[in-house]
């Protein structure tokens, strides 16, 4: 049974606190773009099979790469206008992704964050999906 993807509504209050911190610095200084962190659950089993990378990028740029080693909330800038966003998750060799076309106006800020998932039964039939929490944030821009 192939990974699934889950889009759900980002709530602001949600975000971990570092994402937080970062989103009210952007914000006073007014930048337009990408913020973007992901949570990964690691597994103390060993195999490729647990292995878990999420990615966002615009055509062949990306934008943000995450692992389960990586925690850091990451800030991307882009200009404002319309961006075709493709939303990965990668696991031994497979990808499991969708795509977004997202417009930015000057001051805005896209937040993006991944809560990915894997079963520990080898066939499991219901697998959770992966689910991401996608909101665009009207900023504040500087006088």
């Amino acid at each position: 049974m192939p990974d699934t993807n889950e889009e759900r509504p980002l709530i602001e209050r949600q975000l971990v606190w570092r994402a937080r911190m970062k989103l009210k610095r952007v914000r006073r200084e007014g930048r337009t773009g990408l913020l973007a962190y992901s949570v990964i659950p690691s597994s103390n089993r060993s195999g490729y099979r647990y292995l878990r990378f999420v990615y966002v990028r615009e055509g062949a740029r990306e934008l943000y790469a995450g692992s389960v080693d990586n925690r850091a909330v990451i800030w991307t800038d882009l200009p404002p206008g319309v961006h075709r966003l493709t939303f990965v998750v990668s696991d031994a060799g497979k990808e499991v992704s969708f795509w977004k076309d997202i417009t930015l106006g000057p001051g805005q800020i896209l937040a993006v964050w991944c809560y990915t998932t894997y079963s520990f039964k080898v066939f499991d039939r219901n697998p959770r999906p992966n689910r991401w929490y996608i909101g665009v944030l009207g900023g504040q821009p500087k006088q």
